[in-house]
């Protein structure tokens, strides 16, 4: 319900992004698990019939604001008549090639981005603060990742886990702050080309201290993380 309300908010594309083993494993679930009554359907900025009724110069349905989100109008009232173009176009929808247009709507959709990112989710800290080593995550690789961190800190080690969740538009300034309180980063991923530490020192700067890669089909065990640190391959190695 979260990744509808964002797409209806910022009239925009949602992606809610899973893996296979999410898809394919099982689980049992209380049903107190499930907090119907958080759930808020937001549409959005839309008109209502009242302010549809005191336009005077038409319906501009791609009208520029502070926000770059403009205000929709439900289907059914004649004055809420719009033209969706496939190209570049004016506050009115009707196509258009001049340039300081263009420039005034590509600004207008990027700040729609600037403000979806104030309601991006930080990353979340598992483990105790200012452990040597953090484990950098998304998706079900946490759950490798926190079992490994209680691995090592069973055993005397410290460890801790840092978990992705909203990933686009990255929080920047949150996830830079939880970057700074790492002492040894190292980002576990399911993928080849350690997407999410690129992704990360694209947005912020931030280098990690190494990766430890997966990419045989199969789900990290938490052995796997904790040998890897153990024998201190993880720098670059892709496991």
């Amino acid at each position: 319900w979260r990744a509808f309300n964002l797409a209806e908010n910022y009239q925009c594309p949602v992606v809610v992004m899973t893996d296979a083993f999410m898809a394919s494993a099982l689980r049992t679930l209380d049903m107190d698990a499930f907090d119907f009554a958080d759930v808020k359907i937001d549409r959005g900025a839309t008109l209502t019939s009242e302010e549809l009724d005191g336009l005077t110069n038409g319906y501009r349905r791609f009208e520029l604001t502070e926000s770059g989100v403009s205000p929709r109008a439900l289907p059914g009232h004649s004055k809420g008549v719009l033209t969706v173009p496939s190209d570049e176009h004016d506050e009115a929808g009707h196509i258009t090639e001049d340039s300081a247009n263009r420039i005034r709507m590509m600004q207008k959709r990027m700040r729609k981005l600037q403000a979806a990112e104030q309601e991006m989710r930080p990353p979340a800290l598992y483990g105790p603060e200012g452990a040597d080593v953090t484990l950098l995550c998304w998706g079900s690789t946490f759950g490798a990742c926190r079992e490994a961190a209680d691995q090592i800190n069973g055993a005397g080690g410290s460890a801790n886990v840092l978990q992705f969740s909203d990933l686009w538009p990255l929080p920047e300034k949150a996830v830079e702050e939880a970057l700074a309180g790492c002492k040894r980063a190292v980002a576990v991923e399911q993928n080849y080309t350690s997407q999410l530490a690129k992704l990360l020192r694209m947005t912020t700067g931030v280098r990690v201290d190494a990766t430890l890669n997966k990419y045989d089909g199969r789900p990290f065990a938490p052995e796997e993380i904790v040998s890897a640190l153990e024998q201190e391959v993880a720098g670059g190695h892709k496991a």
